[in-house]
């Protein structure tokens, strides 16, 4: 179909869609997507919209507003948006872009993780052509009347944002800061341990430090240093038979109630329930071996 959207040369097109009640309910699924020439007539200044946008410039310059902060964007770049917050966007004269918009499952958050590990809703990187191949490939298939299955379309989607998170993220080096406070932290985590000392260890103010250790793992340091007492603790209550208060200490928490109820909110049951789940697994393995 033909845009109408004022701007839009005659030669570009668009294919919408309408998701299935299963793929509303479940899955991440496309709205939009297409394939445009533009003016410098076209743009779009939006308090809010309902769905993300993926967007890759072909040729050309594009001007981008998104959370009250300006963008250029050029050839080669990737636009990522949760255009339910305030965005705007114009093309200058001869701009080409391919995009989708989708929305559903826990597109939103997966977008804002990815846009936050970025630093910017702007994607400067070697991934980008394959981004964009993708998603040129995909507005000339359904241009063509190609329907793809909507399990099809949620994965794909995920896997765009995948891609778009890994090079968001820079590799941790060796002998880099931050892999030496994730050093620190596997080999202290019976002991208490603050991000006063991560950022003495590292030589990084505590806010620096907290910003790169997220961009680079994914976790700040307390979450990090959570989860690392955590998978010790399922170890612990999996392959041995010390008790939950003894675990609890040796893990670096005070006390055994405090224990609990960290372990309770992340794994989803108690250390106790957890233990005998896994033992549970475990005799049922041992009894398949034999039978069989």
């Amino acid at each position: 179909m033909k845009s109408v959207d004022p701007g839009i040369l005659p030669q570009s097109h668009c294919s919408t869609f309408q998701p299935s009640e299963f793929a509303r309910k479940n899955l991440i699924y496309m709205t939009w997507c297409g394939h445009y020439y533009c003016t410098g007539q076209y743009y779009m200044d939006r308090d809010s919209y309902p769905e993300a946008l993926l967007l890759f410039v072909r040729n050309g310059e594009m001007d981008v507003k998104y959370k009250h902060k300006s963008y250029t964007i050029h050839k080669g770049d990737v636009l990522l948006l949760d255009c339910v917050n305030p965005h705007y966007y114009r093309s200058h004269d001869g701009t080409e872009f391919v995009y989708i918009h989708f929305d559903g499952g826990n597109s939103h958050a997966l977008v804002d993780y990815v846009i936050e590990l970025n630093g910017s809703p702007i994607f400067r990187q070697d991934e980008n052509m394959e981004i964009g191949k993708e998603l040129y490939e995909t507005a000339l298939m359904h241009e063509k009347g190609t329907v793809q299955p909507p399990l099809y379309i949620s994965t794909w989607i995920t896997q765009l944002l995948y891609k778009l998170s890994l090079s968001a993220v820079p590799p941790i080096e060796e002998n880099a800061p931050i892999s030496e406070a994730i050093r620190y932290i596997l080999a202290h985590v019976g002991e208490p341990i603050t991000l006063d000392d991560l950022s003495q260890l590292t030589n990084f103010s505590p806010y620096y430090l907290s910003h790169l250790f997220k961009k680079q793992t994914g976790y700040s340091p307390s979450e990090y240093i959570i989860n690392t007492r955590l998978e010790k603790a399922q170890r612990l209550l999996t392959h041995s038979r010390k008790s939950v208060a003894e675990i609890a200490y040796e893990v670096g928490y005070g006390s055994a109630s405090s224990f609990i109820n960290v372990f309770t909110r992340k794994v989803g049951c108690t250390p106790k329930t957890y233990r005998t789940q896994q033992q549970s697994g475990n005799v049922l393995a041992t009894n398949d071996i034999e039978i069989f």
